[in-house]
């Protein structure tokens, strides 16, 4: 196969990833308009499942297609994933036409099916890539398969504010919302994505291995990662001390340990637990894992600050978002040319180096910090993000082996995935701690008194907020200070973690 037709059946693989990466975000953009359609709010833990559906199925994906890459051939399964993709994207387009309550199960059952094959699109892509390129070019092209992904969520807000706006294509006999055009439209995309690979590497397919498909292995680890990333999720309102957190997390471990037990004892295991006894492919793990947490951190904390703390619009936030995520794609291009020059390890260290810059940063926000400067600054931390893509990846890989690159590249996803859990889990908890502890020193009036006291304006005591617009607006200035100081906690601990994250990345494997 020419270079050119790799090249070119890579880029068209980077198509199908970019996708999955848009849903991502570009759903949270449309959830108003679709929660709207389906009877509003009053059923919140059935409108959550529209995002949590689609995740899970993402996550439980991965190792699985990572598996199958090695047994069956990557480019096989890459096809039959965006097919996935393309079907569970026209019944979430379609489920409108079953009725409020029906069409609502529909949905969540076409987001399972759509999630199930985006999530699987991305470890199949990397696998696809780790054979067809080597040396300098495989590190280049897994970082080029990185950024495919951050695109796609640098694009999502935008792409479905776009649709919702000025997109509206009537279909006769059908009455057809806007919001469902963002599902819809995914399906004329993904088949010329599919006749684009088919006309470039319709005639290749990536080695395979003789094995057996591991159903028990598959089982535990996806009531693992479900129930593990469920409860850390519930933990950021419910509390580390809840019930259901900790049955979830409880039931986690449980899996995974046993999960490891039927791995070591496997002929044909899911996922070979020894390869994580290679210091560089455990490294690489860690670096993901890490970073994934900083990445959870700067991805809500960022528009949060300009949202809460500046008073920004939501505009401004999602100019803040495509900040960081645009530097993180370029970054990962970046990071994958580099890599084949100088190494792992150098362009790892740098870019937890850089990420750090960007959380120091971070803290140093405050609330007449321009916008362009907070701009700046996630921007920095995103370049240094996304430097790590491709040379955690390129590490996994080698370490693995070419019978296990679609392995090795699935659980750099599951643990950068697990890692954002955390994070997202972290911030949520300590934030809705806080808010908790601002309402209940407003709600009280005794409290409140002395509240106006330590700011300075007496004048304000025993005057009921709901009186006095005055008193609202220096409540406002004191909570928005608050906001700030809390956030500065999340981004310090992120910065933490990602000075910690500087000792796995000195042993993902250098170039000798």
């Amino acid at each position: 196969m020419s270079a050119a037709a790799r090249w070119a059946a890579l880029i068209f693989a980077s198509l199908g990833v970019l996708l999955g990466g848009a849903e991502l975000m570009v759903v949270a953009i449309a959830l108003p308009s679709i929660v709207a359609d389906f009877g509003g709010w009053a059923d919140l833990a059935r409108v959550s499942w529209i995002i949590n559906a689609y995740l899970v199925a993402y996550v439980v994906a991965m190792p699985l297609a990572g598996r199958g890459a090695d047994m069956w051939g990557a480019l096989r399964l890459y096809v039959i994933a965006l097919l996935l993709f393309v079907i569970g994207s026209a019944g979430a387009g379609m489920s409108r036409m079953a009725g409020p309550e029906d069409g609502l199960s529909w949905l969540i059952a076409a987001r399972v099916v759509q999630g199930f094959g985006g999530g699987a699109l991305v470890p199949l892509s990397m696998a696809l890539a780790s054979h067809l390129f080597t040396g300098r070019a495989r590190a280049t092209a897994l970082g080029v398969e990185g950024a495919a992904t951050y695109i796609g969520m640098a694009i999502g807000p935008a792409y479905g504010a776009w649709v919702l706006l000025n997109f509206a294509l009537p279909i006769p006999g059908l009455d057809v919302a806007s919001w469902q055009w963002i599902f819809l439209l995914n399906v004329p995309i993904g088949i010329v994505t599919l006749l684009l690979i088919y006309v470039v590497a319709g005639g290749i397919e990536t080695p395979r291995i003789t094995a057996q498909l591991d159903l028990g292995g598959a089982a535990l680890l996806s009531i693992a990662l479900v129930a593990g990333i469920g409860g850390v999720t519930a933990s950021g309102a419910s509390g580390w001390t809840d019930a259901f957190v900790l049955g979830g997390l409880a039931l986690s471990a449980t899996a995974l340990a046993a999960f490891v037990v039927v791995e070591l004892r496997s002929a044909s295991p899911l996922v070979d637990v020894r390869l994580f006894a290679d210091r560089a492919f455990s490294a690489a793990n860690a670096v993901s894992l890490m970073t994934g947490y900083t990445l959870a951190t700067a991805v809500i904390g960022g528009p949060v600050f300009v949202n809460r703390v500046l008073f920004g619009t939501d505009a401004e936030s999602a100019a803040a978002l495509t900040a960081l995520t645009l530097t993180i794609a370029a970054g990962a291009l970046i990071g994958g040319v580099v890599t084949g020059f100088i190494g792992e390890r150098i362009v790892s260290l740098a870019g937890v180096a850089c990420s750090a810059v960007g959380l120091w940063l971070a803290i140093g926000w405050g609330v007449d910090t321009p916008l362009d400067q907070l701009r700046l600054d996630l921007a920095i931390f995103g370049a240094g993000f996304g430097l790590t893509v491709s040379p955690r990846a390129t590490a996994a890989v080698e370490a693995a082996g070419a019978g296990a690159y679609g392995v090795a590249s699935a659980m750099l996803q599951v643990t950068r995935t697990v890692g954002m859990s955390v994070g997202l889990a972290l911030l949520t908890s300590i934030g809705q701690n806080r808010i908790d502890e601002l309402s209940e020193v407003i709600a009280d009036p005794v409290r409140r008194d002395v509240l106006v006291r330590e700011l300075g304006r007496p004048e304000f005591v025993g005057v009921d907020p709901q009186a006095s617009l005055a008193l609202v607006g220096v409540l406002e200035e004191w909570s928005q200070g608050q906001a700030a100081e809390v956030l500065h906690l999340v981004f310090a601990i992120a910065l933490g973690v990602a000075l910690v994250t500087l000792v796995p990345a000195w042993f993902v494997r250098g170039r000798a």
